[in-house]
């Protein structure tokens, strides 16, 4: 049995030890993989940031409001919203017409759809969405690509 064990032991070295070496690549390798990449699909990601609006938007009714009118009032708020919404569009290095067109109309949307709808109007697809909320205020972003 002991035969059979050293047996066994010395047969696995050579396996051992040839699963330990690193295969050598040059370093031109490498960089033509990159260099010959090209890719059909650009992302872009629209970015909107909500800040919720104070007191400042109340009227004196709402603001001397108690008890039942209180839950009312919280209601109305959850179905719509007092928000200042900001978006971005964020296209990585590229700057073009289209780029500066879409960043100049961002101030005019009123909601993530808004925006989402005007890229898709651009050819854009919708990939994936994340929403952040934090200390009050709320972060969307919209992943979108399209094909080149």
């Amino acid at each position: 049995m002991k035969k059979i064990v050293l047996m066994l032991l010395v047969a696995m070295i050579p396996f051992l030890t040839m699963a330990q070496k690193r295969s050598k690549k040059g370093d031109k390798q490498a960089v033509v993989q990159v260099e010959g990449l090209n890719a059909n699909v650009e992302y872009m990601v629209i970015k909107g940031i909500e800040f919720p609006m104070t007191n400042e938007g109340m009227d004196n009714k709402e603001l001397n409001a108690t008890g039942q009118d209180v839950r009312e009032m919280e209601m109305k708020r959850l179905i719509k919203p007092q928000v200042k919404l900001i978006i971005a569009f964020d296209f990585g290095n590229e700057r073009n017409k289209e780029v500066s067109e879409m960043m100049r109309v961002a101030s005019n949307f009123r909601s993530m759809a808004a925006a989402a709808n005007a890229a898709a109007e651009r050819g854009w697809e919708f990939v994936s969405a994340n929403v952040l909320s934090v200390s009050g205020n709320t972060t969307h972003y919209y992943y979108m690509k399209r094909k080149k």
